[in-house]
């Protein structure tokens, strides 16, 4: 599938659907990257209906995927992470934040220790609409206190409140 939309920015509608459908894990408890996209995975597994048997084997791509390819990105207390999935129809989301001033060493660009995990699932990097979440996502996270802000997240709701602003 191509990306006919790859140019054109994520309307408010289809940025609001993702929004809507994004598990929140609102206090990873897992000590390692492995462990924090597992835990998070395994929500996005749960909201979505999907077999955990495939939980492990989806875990490992994001892992090798994100580490693999420039379009990984940890810095300013964040990690986007990818992985792909061949058939997969839709994009998958899920949000992770450690809290109390936990944190993990993830390799961040800039150092800096990583407290919230986004995780993001598609078929491929030429899925309809992955580069424009993404690029809105960033636009989203790199606004002041963001991090933060993320890691006061309690509900649902909150999350949806946080994102839905910008």
């Amino acid at each position: 599938m191509s990306d006919t939309n790859e140019g054109i920015p994520m309307d408010n509608a289809e940025w609001q659907k993702i929004v809507n459908s994004i598990p929140v894990v609102c206090d990873i408890t897992e000590t390692t990257a492995e462990g924090a996209v597992r835990q998070v995975l395994a929500s996005v597994f749960e909201k979505n209906g999907m077999p955990m048997d495939k939980l492990d084997g989806m875990v490992s791509t994001v892992i090798s995927h994100s580490l693999g390819d420039i379009g990984f990105a940890a810095m300013h207390g964040f990690a986007i992470l990818h992985g792909y999935v061949p058939g997969l129809e839709k994009l998958l989301v899920g949000i992770g934040v450690f809290r109390d001033g936990c944190s993990i060493d993830f390799n961040a660009i800039d150092g800096s220790r990583t407290h919230v995990f986004v995780v993001i699932v598609c078929s491929s990097p030429n899925h309809a609409g992955y580069r424009q979440f993404l690029a809105r996502l960033c636009r989203c996270l790199i606004s002041d206190d963001m991090a933060s802000r993320l890691a006061s997240v309690s509900t649902r709701n909150d999350l949806e409140a946080l994102l839905s602003s910008h």
